[in-house]
């Protein structure tokens, strides 16, 4: 990359287009909608955080079934929407590169 913004250097992929960047951006909005409403799904089902859940299975107070598979499947979904923002940020960062700048 280079070191002037708006600009990307010619090791930039010209098979890789902004149009694609923004559609892969969208999706991955899509996701984080998606697993945002699933954390609360679970939040709601537990009325509690998911480390109060894990600190409560860790002391032996729950279920195996479902409390640990939900607590399992609820750290995957955090878990995975911190990996979808980071995405996203590089993706916003990405199409404001292949913009074409002000000046040029």
């Amino acid at each position: 990359m280079s070191s002037s913004p708006g600009k990307l250097d010619q090791h930039w992929p010209s098979q890789v287009k902004a149009v694609t960047l923004r559609e892969i951006l969208e999706e991955t909005q899509g996701r984080e909608i998606l697993l945002e409403e699933r954390i609360r799904q679970m939040a709601q089902r537990y009325n509690c955080s998911l480390e109060e859940l894990e600190a409560r299975l860790a002391r032996g107070e729950g279920r195996e079934h479902p409390d640990w598979e939900d607590s399992i499947e609820w750290r995957n979904a955090v878990e995975a929407l911190q990996r979808a923002r980071t995405l996203q940020n590089i993706l916003e960062w990405l199409v404001n590169s292949l913009a074409p700048s002000p000046t040029s």
